[in-house]
């Protein structure tokens, strides 16, 4: 087997950083087929840099900055002038190299700066719909929106030229070839990952539930989120809390009721805090955003064996819990009967797990990884 160097970019830090960048790097690294990971990281400032440094990034893997510029036309001769300079300063040759990168935008800015020969070993990692993101969620300036749209729709078009592209959801793939004409023979589905530690662990369920001071009755709807974007919809958590019900909010957005137990937790204490829970909740409103999602938060609820309730607007959710019959569908919380939380809560936490694990779990998402590697550089 032929071993490469992998490249892997990543500008700025999202609130998933840990769990599908640092995770992801980390797991790859330990099944040691790569010669070396570098982790090219883009930042604006000196206190962006001594954040990263200071993850938990196995010390294998090289740590690469490169100055990170606004992604508007205007500075795309910046941001690819830096990723060039930190490119060549690695002095390694780059046919061995796979340059995967975190969305489309550095993959276009890839093509231009890399000689056509090395286009072929790049795979872009498409999350979501950028262009729609940028219009329904973001407030400023409409001529400053429209120039980095108009950003956004030059960078997704360019991937078509690309071997492979790797997208988290059919429905992101669907969408990918209706607007933008992406050869679907080029796309691969690799969905949000679910780190080794999410999974079923009773031990862990009976130590904070006891902390929490929760009777065994007592039925405990988690929601999680690591960030405060406006498609997290953390307003839910006030309509469950008014109907009696006990909520575990383990987001930054705290919620002031009785009912409402508000953590906010690292990344590394979550698989203990989702287990203690009986339920988890995802709710997001209708968008081609999240109707194309593959929200990292459901991977990690269902390895860790919670039974989900979420409405209809994010397909994979939907295809998921109907295929597996690990929770429920519902248009409104008018619709959530106490009798449907019982009945989620003798769920088999155990079986609901292992299929999270096979479907999400890191070992598989690293699995479809390498196949996509070995596919556009046979190693």
């Amino acid at each position: 087997m032929k071993t490469n160097y992998l490249f892997y970019f990543c500008d700025g830090r999202s609130s998933v950083f840990d769990s599908q960048v640092i995770a992801l790097l980390n797991a790859i690294n330990d099944k040691k087929f790569l010669k070396k990971i570098y982790l090219f990281l883009g930042i604006r400032n000196e206190n962006e840099r001594n954040e990263f440094l200071a993850k938990k990034v196995s010390p294998e893997i090289e740590m690469v900055f490169f100055k990170s510029y606004p992604n508007y036309p205007f500075f795309n001769y910046f941001n690819r002038n830096s990723i060039q300079n930190a490119i060549h300063n690695q002095n390694i040759n780059l046919s061995e190299v796979i340059f995967h990168t975190r969305g489309e935008m550095i993959a276009w800015h890839l093509c231009k700066v890399l000689k056509n020969e090395y286009h072929k070993n790049i795979l872009p990692d498409v999350r979501g719909a950028s262009v729609e993101e940028i219009q329904e969620f973001y407030n400023f300036n409409k001529v400053m929106k429209s120039l980095k749209i108009n950003n956004y729709k030059k960078s997704i078009k360019s991937i078509n030229k690309l071997n492979s592209i790797s997208v988290v959801s059919d429905s992101l793939k669907e969408y990918l070839v209706s607007n933008y004409q992406i050869d679907p023979e080029k796309i691969v589905k690799t969905p949000c990952l679910a780190g080794a530690n999410f999974q079923y662990n009773e031990s862990q369920r009976e130590k904070i539930r006891k902390e929490l001071n929760l009777s065994k009755d007592d039925i405990l709807i988690v929601f999680s989120s690591g960030g405060t974007a406006n498609w997290q919809n953390n307003d839910v958590l006030n309509m469950l809390a008014e109907k009696g019900l006990k909520v575990l909010n383990l987001s930054k957005k705290v919620i002031s009721h009785k009912n409402v137990f508000n953590k906010f937790i690292s990344y590394f204490e979550m698989p203990l805090y989702l287990n203690s829970a009986d339920v988890a909740i995802i709710w997001r409103d209708k968008s081609i955003v999240n109707k194309v999602a593959s929200p990292a938060k459901f991977s990690e609820y269902i390895c860790c064996g919670l039974p989900v309730i979420a409405n209809y607007s994010v397909d994979m959710i939907s295809e998921y819990i109907s295929k597996h019959d690990c929770g429920v569908l519902i248009d409104s919380f008018d619709d959530l009967e106490m009798s449907t939380l019982n009945d989620l809560k003798q769920k088999d936490r155990k079986k609901i797990s292992e299929a999270g694990i096979i479907n999400f779990g890191i070992d598989t998402i690293v699995n479809q990884y390498f196949q996509t590697y070995s596919c556009i550089n046979n190693f």
